[in-house]
């Protein structure tokens, strides 16, 4: 015969620990559009490189590469690949701090702006987002442009810092010329 006692414990044990995991809501979708026409048609394409993640790896700060398609967006962004708290989904995107993706997310326009910033990034696994890999290069279109804050590293070598400095020293080497030149005069004299 079964402990009475024990059997009502055992269902408490039961009940909390039903409690306390992590709600899941329920959500589909419908397979994403082909990658080249997500680049041409979504509101937001990006690059960038994920620098930090939270919430179950699920919402991620994302350092901003090149942007494809879309407003212009700070160096730094959110992108929310699930819902805050335990909330979960059968849709949520995780992310892996150090990679880097092309990131095509959407914008919640019922969510409000997240951490200071213009727009509140949504994804899921229902978008295009992928790791980028070197495939991915010729989808580049020609108008993609930097984030705000950040100077392009690829245009090549900016004398534009030592311009100051050559100035002076040239300007220095004129008066030492010259005076070289001024105490020659006088010893020929």
């Amino acid at each position: 015969m079964p402990n009475l006692r024990v059997a009502p414990i055992v269902a408490l044990l039961a009940v909390l620990a039903a409690l306390s995991a992590p709600a899941a809501a329920t959500a589909s979708c419908m397979m994403p559009p082909a990658l080249e026409e997500a680049v041409k048609s979504s509101d937001v394409v990006f690059v960038g490189t994920v620098t930090s993640t939270t919430n179950r790896n699920t919402w991620a700060e994302v350092q901003v590469d090149e942007i494809w398609r879309g407003p212009d967006l700070p160096a730094r962004v959110v992108v929310k690949g699930g819902p805050e708290g335990n909330a979960v989904t059968s849709v949520d995107r995780s992310f892996e701090v150090g990679v880097k993706y092309l990131f095509v997310p959407y914008v919640d326009p019922n969510g409000g702006p997240i951490a200071g910033q213009v727009l509140n990034l949504q994804d899921n696994s229902c978008s295009s987002t992928t790791p980028w890999t070197a495939e991915l290069a010729p989808l580049r279109p020609a108008d993609t442009r930097q984030a705000i804050g950040t100077v392009a590293s690829d245009e090549g070598f900016d004398a534009g810092g030592l311009v100051a400095p050559l100035a002076l020293a040239l300007v220095v080497a004129v008066a030492l010329v010259g005076a070289g030149l001024l105490a020659r005069g006088r010893q020929s004299d």
